[in-house]
């Protein structure tokens, strides 16, 4: 495929059932010679467009999102996050309640909080990081084995946002599908590179392990026994893990690489590839959250907000483009299974009046908010039993 030359307009057709990228030079007189047309579906992601159009200055206007100027990506606050040490999980019973207090009241305050000590080898880490990485940097036919529009396949490769409804691009490339130790999907995860199947294993295993010793600070923290959401959660509930792949963007303050969302989940376990992009929206300001390395970013998901009735709140996050570098992270959800009723945990009511939630079964609630184009929180608006408590910090 031809470059796009640096000052041709790139028009992305998105109503036909295959859309194309459509480039053609700023001279439309008959004489000129570098007259160029070019299409690209758009389905087969950001990075085969940035391969394929090295000299690309100006964002495809399909791209574009309609962002207030307060919303711009570069006007966010660059602040931290409540770093949370979990030494004091691991180590002397003593010190575990100074541990519990400080993540309630992450949980409390922020909904997102970094910790460290967590107790998996950087190794891991990095392996999973440099699969996930070779695997996008598979050859095109490959990913497109796992492209789908069906938002609950248990295997994934996209681009944009995961509903397949018509809406304004975002600058992403994902790669989704359910985790475990042994999954029934096991044998439909990405087989090249030959080694992303054992090694997703071995970490989704680790976080796993991370993920029961932060549930149960959370279920004490919340005047439950510490096994309380563990047992809610099935056996070993719901896991989706999500590798989003962020390549260098022309224009990077028109555009989001994702859209500000709350997760479906009860926990979220991130880390990156050490390059910035990831922003929350605390008390209606958005706040830049650096790359610290060795550390993962954990954040309640809408799962844990209607378990806890309210009292944490899942918070709204977004991920941000640059001009320079790829971008890739990793996050692992994880929620309740499939057939769960999700709703307030019965311990926390008096009565069930004091629901702000109405039950749903989980894989309804996943399927609404992967479906619906609306960002921020929709989803979760939907199931609550009061308008009075559709207000967030």
């Amino acid at each position: 495929m031809n470059p796009i030359s640096s000052n041709s307009q790139v028009m992305a057709l998105i109503a036909s059932p295959t859309p194309p990228y459509t480039t053609s030079n700023s001279d439309n007189s008959p004489s000129s010679s570098d007259n160029i047309t070019v299409e690209v579906d758009y389905r087969k992601g950001v990075k085969y467009l940035v391969d394929n159009s090295k000299d690309m200055k100006m964002l495809p206007p399909e791209f574009v999102l309609p962002l207030p100027e307060s919303e711009r990506p570069s006007l966010a606050i660059h602040g931290s996050i409540p770093v949370i040490d979990l030494t004091g999980l691991y180590g002397p019973v003593e010190q575990r309640p100074s541990t519990i207090h400080a993540i309630s009241s992450a949980c409390a305050e922020w909904g997102f909080f970094r910790v460290t000590n967590h107790g998996i080898k950087i190794s891991i880490m990095d392996e999973m990081l440099k699969v996930i990485e070779e695997f996008f940097n598979r050859p095109l036919e490959e990913k497109m084995r796992y492209a789908s529009e069906n938002v609950m396949d248990p295997v994934r490769y996209g681009t944009s946002l995961n509903t397949s409804r018509k809406h304004a691009l975002h600058w992403r490339d994902f790669l989704r599908h359910y985790g475990g130790p042994i999954p029934h999907s096991y044998n439909l995860w990405p087989d090249n590179p030959s080694t992303y199947r054992h090694v997703a294993k071995d970490y989704l295993k680790e976080v796993w392990q991370l993920a029961v010793k932060i549930f149960g600070a959370i279920s004490e923290g919340l005047g439950l026994d510490s096994n309380y959401i563990e047992r809610a959660l099935g056996d070993q509930g719901t896991r989706i893990i999500a590798a989003n792949y962020y390549p260098p963007c022309p224009e990077p303050n028109k555009t989001l690489g994702l859209a500000a969302h709350s997760d479906h989940g009860g926990l979220t376990i991130l880390m990156d590839n050490g390059i910035h992009g990831l922003q929350i929206k605390h008390n209606q300001t958005w706040f830049a959250v650096p790359h610290v390395p060795g550390t993962f970013v954990v954040n309640l998901g809408d799962y844990l907000e209607i378990l806890s009735n309210g009292r944490y709140k899942s918070v709204e996050h977004r991920a941000v483009v640059n001009a320079e570098k790829t971008r890739i992270s990793v996050a692992v959800g994880h929620g309740p299974e499939m057939t769960a009723i999700v709703q307030p945990a019965g311990p926390l009511l008096k009565e069930k009046s004091e629901s702000k939630y109405r039950p749903i079964v989980y894989k309804d609630y996943i399927k609404a908010q992967q479906s619906t184009i609306k960002r921020g929180k929709s989803a979760l608006h939907e199931i609550m039993t009061s308008t009075d408590n559709k207000i967030y910090d």
